[in-house]
């Protein structure tokens, strides 16, 4: 860290910018620069960049396997693209990629005998919001599971939980590629994108879970409570409170895997170590930082 002394003249306060960092980005008397304030006080300072249009991608593939095809359309929908077309060589049973998973909640996406088109996507900007939405999303679906057990509501709430997700890593890719100023941090988003994917894991294998697990999803309901305080309140994170959502995501046992119901309780229990995990690293980059 470098301290700079602040000048006056009259009543305007200013400071000398580095020239290193002038140099670097190329920074002259015509140049101008964004100043945005974080919610903790301090000001950041970025070269003014002029912003990238969107392109549009068009492709040409051969494959015909719905699986696959779906991966590709997920892929040209999270990039910072302003449109995208997708040319098959041959028609396909497009009730078959309907039904992929993460597909059908996808908005603007036009499927039409042998091509797949995207006009118009929605950009998003705050991937911290996001997040602190997915966790809110997960807390109402175990409370659906707890306390009337409606399976239709359920499969919805996975399905925007998924949404999420992919809107998560839109905003991130986005705010990397046009280097966007969004109130996270480079780092931030890095943590970001680790959790949310590891909470849509978890939320795998937490649908496959009966009403009747009551005290396990209690646990869970719980542990994700603190996850959302600690989302909401980033920038006071700190590893007294990594270390107490740590107990608390430890305090679920390990299960010996006999069947597919212990196996989804265990891959739950090993999503939301991990998390842990990526909490105390994000709590330590934060008590670096102060």
């Amino acid at each position: 860290m470098e301290i700079r002394n602040i000048q006056k003249t009259g009543d305007m306060h200013y400071l000398y910018l580095p020239t290193s960092w002038c140099r670097e980005h190329k920074i002259s008397s015509k140049s101008k620069v964004s100043i945005e304030q974080s919610s903790d006080g301090s000001l950041l300072v970025s070269p003014h960049i002029t912003e990238k249009k969107p392109k549009h991608l068009k492709l040409n593939i051969a494959e015909d396997e719905p699986e696959i095809i779906n991966k590709l359309v997920v892929a040209c929908y999270i990039n910072p693209i302003a449109s995208f077309e997708i040319n098959l060589e041959k028609e396909m049973d497009f009730t078959k990629l309907l039904n992929q998973k993460r597909l059908i909640s996808l908005e603007s996406i036009e499927i039409d005998k042998k091509q797949i088109t995207c006009h118009g996507a929605i950009t998003v900007s705050d991937p911290e919001s996001l997040l602190k939405t997915m966790t809110k999303k997960i807390k109402n679906m175990i409370v659906v599971m707890q306390k009337n057990y409606d399976r239709e509501l359920i499969e919805r709430y996975e399905d925007e939980i998924d949404r999420s997700k992919m809107l998560i890593d839109k905003s991130i890719i986005s705010s990397l590629s046009f280097e966007r100023t969004t109130h996270a941090k480079t780092i931030d988003l890095y943590y970001i994108s680790l959790i949310s994917k590891d909470l849509e894991r978890m939320v795998d294998h937490l649908i496959c879970l009966s009403g009747k697990e009551l005290d396990f999803l209690a646990q869970i309901h719980e542990i994700i409570d603190n996850l959302q305080f600690i989302i909401e309140n980033t920038n006071t994170l700190n590893n007294k409170a990594a270390l107490q959502f740590i107990k608390k995501a430890s305090k679920i046992k390990n299960f010996e895997v006999k069947d597919i119901r212990s196996y989804d309780k265990e891959r739950i229990r090993l999503s939301l170590i991990t998390i842990a995990e990526v909490i105390t690293d994000w709590a330590i980059t934060k008590d670096i930082e102060k």
